[in-house]
């Protein structure tokens, strides 16, 4: 642990408790304004890290698909070294509200961690990089070397083993590295053994091998079926091996002891859309291979149960933060794809004064108003879509496309054209922007 002074220390315990309170009711940004203080104000302390982790993930959902490598540095180059740590982790911190699988804000974190003689907090960080891109050959060799020099024989070798493999056997350190681990836990085998027998014979006992994470947890909540901490972490520790089985089955035993906790309800329903999601891209796979009605059917099937929980889980979070304008925007957008217009619209409606995503609130109402055939009140909302929206990115784009496209069809010319050229300069090969233009110069030289 660092040296924190006692005021500090009961101020971030303080932020830390305001942050499970808000995580609970599914107030998940609040929460990581709480969890972000902690972390920054004390990175040695593992709870405050592996809470910011969750909460994030709550937020986001299960990772995106990534490419392999980072192209991260090897060893030999230094990683944070010309920052302090402070720095280092609001960077970090940072990155990680962006992307809470950010495999390489967690190397920079972890080896500011270990600069400052924080070893637990900064081999946890590389741990969690090697979590986030198992197959990344340079994120393995960065943290083998640190676990390999702390000893961690086990944790070394897995990572070793994972850039032989990755590699195909053509990493030559990696497989030195390999045998001298393997003999050096051989050694220790025996060594240990050795002095267990001879502790067993002195204390008439059987020398006991390392529990494994999940036979620990299990240890902790046969001692104590209360230990609420213990369903929490085992929660964790298979949603970050994206086991969504195991995590539903820990939150189930969860609300059989806690009926009322909130976060393990909410966490159960995610759980279950992550796993109807991923059953619905397995039955894709499948049809795109050998189309068949069954098939189909239980592509239906997951595809109900995944909007139920969506639903379910937005609904529940809105019941305990009603305010909160994100959540009603992401219920509108849910509306809005099961053409549900009119609901949608209300959504929309109400989450539009969050300056964040006005624009995006804007856009979502033009596209529902068109689709109830409220032409003009949706041209409006183009309009001030394209006045609000920040000049980059797929909006704008969007919003300029089809605002052109309605204009035309509403004989508003001078709009639609107007609308075309700002859509043209930004991107050409958007769409049929081309096409567009011309049917928009012709009907102007035709007066038709």
């Amino acid at each position: 642990m660092r040296e924190i002074s006692d005021q500090k220390r009961a101020r971030l315990q303080q932020c830390f408790e305001y942050g499970n309170q808000k995580m609970q009711i599914g107030d998940l940004d609040y929460a990581t304004e709480m969890f972000s203080t902690c972390v920054i104000g004390d990175p040695s302390n593992l709870l405050y890290m592996n809470s910011l982790i969750v909460n994030l993930r709550k937020k986001f959902g299960a990772p995106k698909k990534k490419g392999f490598g980072f192209g991260l540095p090897k060893k030999t180059v230094p990683i944070g070294k010309a920052k302090d740590l402070e720095t280092e982790m609001k960077e970090g911190v940072a990155k990680l509200r962006k992307d809470p699988w950010d495999a390489r804000a967690f190397v920079a974190m972890g080896m500011a961690c270990l600069e400052d003689d924080l070893e637990d907090a900064g081999l946890a960080y590389l741990k969690h990089a090697v979590t986030c891109e198992p197959d990344d050959v340079e994120i393995n060799r960065i943290a083998a070397v640190e676990l390999g020099e702390r000893k961690k024989i086990d944790d070394a070798l897995a990572c070793w083993s994972r850039i032989d493999k990755a590699t195909g056997g053509k990493d030559e350190e990696a497989s030195k590295k390999i045998s001298d681990l393997l003999l050096e836990k051989t050694m220790n085998r025996m060594n240990g053994a050795k002095g267990g027998a001879k502790d067993a014979e002195e204390e008439g006992d059987e020398p006991r091998e390392k529990l494994s994470f999940e036979d620990e947890i299990e240890k902790r909540l046969r001692k104590n079926p209360q230990d609420r901490d213990a369903y929490a972490e085992l929660a964790d520790h298979f949603y970050q091996k994206g086991n969504m089985r195991k995590v539903e089955d820990a939150c189930k035993r969860a609300l059989k002891v806690f009926p009322e906790d909130e976060m393990f309800y909410d966490q159960l329903l995610d759980a279950q859309k992550i796993r109807a999601r991923d059953e619905m891209s397995r039955l894709k796979d499948l049809y795109e291979k050998g189309p068949t009605d069954a098939i189909k059917q239980k592509f239906a099937e997951q595809q109900k149960i995944f909007d139920e929980k969506t639903l379910e889980q937005l609904q529940f979070r809105l019941k305990k933060s009603p305010a909160n304008c994100s959540l009603h925007f992401e219920l509108g957008k849910f509306y809005m794809h099961r053409s549900q217009f009119k609901e949608a619209i209300a959504e929309f409606q109400t989450a539009k004064p969050d300056a964040a995503i006005t624009g995006q609130c804007l856009l979502a109402l033009a596209q529902c108003f068109q689709q109830i055939k409220q032409y003009r009140l949706a041209l409006t909302h183009y309009d001030q879509a394209i006045a609000t929206l920040d000049k980059t990115g797929e909006d704008i784009k969007k919003a300029l496309y089809y605002g052109a496209r309605l204009s035309l069809g509403l004989e508003d010319l001078k709009k639609a054209d107007d609308y075309a050229n700002q859509l043209a300069a930004i991107d050409f090969s958007y769409k049929d922007v081309g096409g567009l233009l011309d049917k928009i110069a012709n009907k102007m030289h035709n007066g038709k």
